[in-house]
Formats: C-alpha cells, sequence, structure tokens
C-alpha cells in the first residue's frame, strides 16, 4: 500500500511540474502577443521624439514620417509596382529617332520645372502624344513617379479604358460610388489620364469612337481640371482626332492646359502612305 501511495505521490509531482511549465509557456506567449510590434523602433511609431538641446528637451521630427508619407502617396496612386520602376533612368532611346527624344524632353523638362510650371493659368499640364509603343506611357510614369518620390506631390493614375469601365460598373450600385470616383478624378492634385482614345478605330473616321457617357464625363472632368487649373498629365494615340472624338469644348481645354508641354512621336504621312508604321514601337524592335 506505502508502495502504491509512494508512486501515486511521484505522479502528482510529475503532473505538477508539467501544469507548472505549461503556465510558464502560457505566460510567455501572452507577454510575446502583448508585446507592441513597432515598424519604427527609433520613435515607437509617433513620427517624432523628444531630444535633450542644451539641456532643453526638443522634438524632433522621425526620419520615418517622410517615408511612411511616401507609402501612402505610393499606395493611394494607382500605380502598379511593375509602373512604379519607370524613371527618367530607364527610359531607353532604343532608336535614335528624334520624335522619342521630344518625348522625353518635355516630360524630364515638365517634372523638373513642375513647382513653376503648376501655377500657371495655361499650360499648367502636359500632354504626351505617341505611336503605341513610343513610350509616351513610360515617360508620363516617369514624370508621375519623380512628382511623388522626390516632391512628394500625390499623383492619381486613371486609364482611359478600364478607369471609364470601373465608374459606369459602379452605376448600379448606385450615384454615391460614381460621384466618388469622379469627385477623386476631379480634385485630384496631379492626375495622370493614360491612353485617352485607346481602342478600335473606326474603319470610316480612322479612330475610335466613344460613348456619350464617356464623352459627357470626358467634358466635365476635363473643364473642372481646366477650370480650376490643376495639372493633369495625359497620353493619346492621337492629336487632331481628339477633337472630333471628344468634342471641340474638351479637346480645346485639353490643348490649352498643356500648351507648350505637349511632346510628340507620331508617324508622317508619308511614312503611313509607305507602310512604315511599328518604327517608333518599342516592342517590334527586333522584328
Amino acid at each position: 500500500m506505502e508502495a502504491i501511495n509512494s508512486a501515486l505521490q511521484e505522479w502528482q509531482l510529475v503532473l505538477d511540474k508539467l501544469k507548472h511549465h505549461q503556465v510558464q509557456q502560457t505566460s510567455s506567449v501572452n507577454e510575446i502577443k502583448q508585446k507592441p510590434v513597432y515598424e519604427c523602433k527609433r520613435c515607437k511609431d509617433q513620427e517624432g521624439y523628444l531630444v535633450l538641446i542644451a539641456g532643453t528637451p526638443m522634438y524632433e521630427q522621425c526620419k520615418c514620417r517622410d517615408k511612411k508619407r511616401l507609402q501612402k502617396i505610393l499606395r493611394s496612386s494607382n500605380i502598379t509596382e511593375d509602373f512604379q520602376r519607370k524613371t527618367f533612368g530607364n527610359f531607353v532611346d532604343w532608336s535614335g529617332d528624334q520624335r522619342h527624344l521630344e518625348l522625353y524632353q518635355k516630360a524630364y523638362t515638365y517634372a523638373k520645372d513642375f513647382e513653376e510650371i503648376r501655377h500657371k493659368e495655361e499650360g499648367h499640364s502636359l500632354g504626351l502624344v505617341g505611336a503605341s509603343g513610343s513610350g509616351k506611357s513610360h515617360a508620363a510614369f516617369a514624370v508621375a513617379n519623380n512628382l511623388m518620390v522626390k516632391k512628394g506631390i500625390q499623383v492619381l493614375y486613371f486609364n482611359f479604358v478600364n478607369g471609364f469601365k470601373e465608374m459606369f460598373s459602379r452605376y448600379d450600385a448606385g450615384s454615391s460610388d460614381v460621384q466618388r470616383i469622379r469627385e477623386g478624378l476631379q480634385m485630384a492634385e496631379v492626375l495622370l489620364i493614360d491612353d485617352i482614345l485607346k481602342g478600335k478605330p473606326d474603319e470610316r473616321k480612322g479612330y475610335p469612337e466613344v460613348s456619350k457617357a464617356v464623352y459627357d464625363e470626358m467634358y466635365g472632368l476635363i473643364e473642372y481640371r481646366h477650370f480650376h487649373h490643376k495639372p493633369t498629365i495625359w497620353t493619346s494615340e492621337y492629336y487632331y482626332e481628339l477633337i472630333p472624338a471628344l468634342g471641340e469644348a474638351t479637346a480645346s481645354r485639353l490643348f490649352e492646359m498643356s500648351r507648350p508641354n505637349i511632346g510628340k512621336a507620331l508617324y508622317t504621312p508619308d511614312e503611313m502612305t509607305a507602310g512604315e508604321i511599328g518604327k517608333l514601337n518599342y516592342r517590334l524592335r527586333d522584328l
């Protein structure tokens, strides 16, 4: 009997030790869970801290503040990580054609002198017009990335085709969703509209037609940004064709906003007649 009691006591001691060890482990896990994790260990995500200067406590802004602001700007831009890598440094002058250089120079000068240009009543915007693959979108994104990263300016990207598709898909969800998108485009500090009039050309007219909804939305958007002197970066494969396609009222405002900051890389009538289409297209360079 004594042997049994002794064995039970030993087992009880083992169980007590196991329970105690389990409690310690649970406490350690809870401590780990409760311990805050900071993105910035220096300021503990307060974006600043107190330092002693000549014995006086002074508030100093942490370097992480600018980093967080840039991250916020990039996240809200609608620009993908791939396009965030488009810069002036990796813009390739692969053809040696003067037209490619014009796109680059117009974009580079606009970004460099933006603080001066943005406050003009006319000419506060940038237009990059070029054949498919000519580098107009690369140049436009290089400007956008420069403004965001170097100057901390908010840029909103809007693809002409997919952007309007998304907007019109919200019509059934109620007018508040559409109005929210509309106001976001109107109020953006800098708006980048890529590939205006992109689509299959009408065989008779030679340029794509737009629906009445797109026609009306573009007029309202450009009219608002023109009236309020809001910088707009836009790209298109078409230039004069924008007048009949979007309407004279919209196109003339777009041109007035951008003049003299309009770069062109278009085929000449002779090149088109000779069938030399493709020589400005980077994606067709090895064919």
